[in-house]
């Protein structure tokens, strides 16, 4: 009899107390207090356009990870902008390289479809007319305006950033992003911040004579090393309070190589492509040179050689390099959460 009305009043109460968490809601369970991290500076990392030497840059992110360094904002130029958009969407270091590794690129930059692809009547013509230069017949004869459509190249980033089909601004990627283009009509830099991210890929690695420019309603866009290949203040205006820039350094000139036409007027754009990367270079807090001078801009085949070279970049620090770097790493398990207090700051390069 007792056990009974023991039973009923324990009833009561579990109901009383029941009834007033259902009454007094999410005040009546104990809440975690909201820790507010410590303020540190906002980091922007500037990536530099260079054709397959920019396969250092995957380095260089590499380093920075696991030296626990945070990315805030990225920005990019060309391939600067191919491997700053995989990372700005969410894609580690390891998966990048597996990207740029699993691409065959000899296919990739020929822009040719593969003949199983083509249509029966196309296969026709294929067999029919075995060459790869396509003239234009509708309003004369024309040559294209490229010698890659870059069709196969927008493919490959339409699947890889099918997640982010939908994607209204840069701003709403993991890590916010921007990559630069030149508007040829204008002749005028064009930073992509919304739209389409692979079209923006595509558009900023669009080099002249290699891949058709971008069109886009009266725009025409191409590679973006013309006007900004280091885009520093791109990542200023972001809100980037420290820029870590990574420079891909190509060494002396051989003046052996200079023994044709094509390679004087490659020589020619180098020349003005470095004029406006000389501003950027000093107004980076930090300068990554990564040594690719071994290497070639059309050697894609080579990513595994050139990847390491990024990882080393970092190694010739100066004192106040390691010292500002310091300040800004993070705990093992938080440092892409939780942010270091605010350190000394002060503007140096590697050597």
């Amino acid at each position: 009899m007792i056990s009974l009305v023991k039973s009923a009043f324990y009833q009561r109460i579990l109901i009383f107390f029941g009834g007033m968490t259902l009454m007094l809601g999410p005040r009546a369970v104990a809440q975690k207090p909201e820790i507010a991290p410590a303020n540190r500076p906002t980091i922007g990392l500037v990536l530099e356009g260079g054709g397959a030497l920019g396969f250092a840059h995957i380095g260089a992110i590499e380093w920075l990870e696991a030296h626990h360094i945070p990315v805030d904002y990225v920005a990019g130029t060309s391939m600067g902008g191919l491997v700053g958009g995989l990372y700005a969407a969410g894609n580690s270091p390891d998966e990048i390289k597996e990207f740029v590794g699993d691409i065959h690129w000899p296919g990739v930059l020929s822009g040719e479809i593969p003949f199983q692809a083509l249509s029966f009547r196309r296969k026709e013509d294929k067999l029919a007319y075995p060459n790869r230069l396509e003239l234009g017949l509708r309003h004369g004869i024309s040559v294209p305006n490229g010698l890659n459509s870059g069709a196969a190249v927008g493919l490959l980033f339409d699947r890889t950033l099918m997640p982010y089909y939908d994607l209204k601004n840069f701003d709403d990627l993991p890590i916010p992003f921007r990559c630069v283009a030149t508007e040829i009509t204008s002749g005028k830099k064009h930073v992509f911040e919304d739209g389409s991210l692979a079209q923006a890929m595509r558009a900023t690695m669009s080099i002249p004579g290699m891949f058709a420019p971008v069109q886009h309603g009266n725009e025409i866009y191409s590679d973006g090393a013309a006007v900004d290949n280091l885009p520093v203040d791109v990542a200023r205006a972001m809100g980037a309070d420290v820029v870590i820039a990574v420079y891909l350094d190509t060494g002396p000139v051989n003046p052996a190589t200079l023994t044709s036409p094509l390679a004087v007027a490659g020589r020619n754009v180098s020349i003005m492509v470095a004029a406006n990367e000389q501003a950027s270079m000093k107004n980076a807090d930090v300068l990554l040179k990564a040594d690719v001078s071994k290497f070639g801009a059309t050697d894609f085949g080579k990513s595994e050689d050139i990847i390491p070279q990024g990882l080393k970049a970092p190694k010739p620090m100066r004192r106040c390099w390691k010292n500002m770097l310091s300040t800004m790493r993070t705990g093992k398990h938080m440092w892409r959460r939780e942010p270091l207090a605010r350190g000394h700051m002060c503007r140096c390069h590697s050597s």
